[in-house]
């Protein structure tokens, strides 16, 4: 079920040739691939035959290809076409028939109401305009007692200026906000989520592995390092030393406890 569906209004996005550029380089990612996240993720999701899934901001689809090992069917949402060409490209080296690729906004989907069991969105909150309408529309297309599941760096709780995110502005232009862990555990659960498991989780990495896939050499990779070399605060924060740094990301799994009836299957009408 390889297919495409263009489900979006015209997008007017500076960010989107970001993604354009750099979809290979994410395509060819490791930690993209195969991060801790992503396993941490994945093993707190539920299993059932059956099941479907929907992957918000999919990229080049690495959450995607793990769902579609559990779940019946998988729906990969994004908001760039070069991205999920790429993802198109691995599932079908892959030999994955069971992921159907939608593009999209993730504050506006393109989706009934109750259609999905589980919905993930890994990696990529940070880059959302409306990410308040985002935890909404995932509580919209979520089936009654369905499971989201929630990756994504964070802001250090100690950031009182804001510094990370203006570096990752710099590296980033894409880049609007990530929130702290605080900011994630507030949002879903005022959207009436019960969380189930949260945990910040830590890994050091070289600044060349941060800035990827910007090169140091770029004009983005030089601005961050001369921001960062001359903000003491912001190397204490991040625990900068021998040209490394610590990188936080947020896991989340909450359920959704709606009882409304659920709508017509969106996917029934595919089939």
């Amino acid at each position: 079920m390889n297919k495409d569906i263009n489900n979006t209004a015209n997008l007017n996005s500076d960010g989107l040739s970001f993604f354009r550029k750099n979809s290979k380089a994410y395509a060819d990612s490791e930690s993209h691939k195969s991060g801790d996240d992503l396993s941490v993720l994945v093993e707190r999701l539920p299993a059932g035959d059956g099941m479907n899934a929907l992957d918000v901001a999919t990229g080049t689809g690495f959450t995607a290809f793990r769902l579609a090992q559990t779940y019946k069917l998988v729906v990969g949402l994004d908001v760039t076409g070069e991205m999920m060409q790429e993802a198109r490209n691995i599932s079908t080296e892959k030999k994955l028939d069971n992921i159907l690729y939608v593009l999209g906004r993730s504050e506006r989907m393109p989706f009934l109401d109750h259609t999905f069991d589980v919905v993930t969105c890994r990696r990529a909150a940070h880059h959302f305009t409306d990410r308040e309408g985002f935890i909404r529309e995932v509580r919209r297309v979520l089936r009654p007692g369905g499971t989201f599941g929630f990756v994504d760096m964070v802001s250090p709780a100690d950031d009182i200026n804001d510094s990370f995110n203006e570096l990752e502005r710099l590296r980033d232009p894409t880049h609007l906000f990530a929130g702290s862990k605080m900011f994630w555990e507030n949002a879903v659960s005022k959207a009436g989520f019960t969380i189930t498991f949260s945990q910040i989780l830590s890994e050091r990495i070289s600044f060349k592995k941060w800035l990827s896939p910007v090169s140091p050499e770029d004009d983005s990779g030089i601005k961050c390092r001369i921001f960062l070399n001359n903000n003491e605060n912001l190397k204490k924060i991040l625990s900068f030393h021998d040209d490394t740094m610590i990188k936080t990301r947020l896991v989340l799994t909450a359920t959704c406890s709606d009882k409304n009836e659920s709508c017509i299957d969106f996917l029934g009408l595919l089939s």
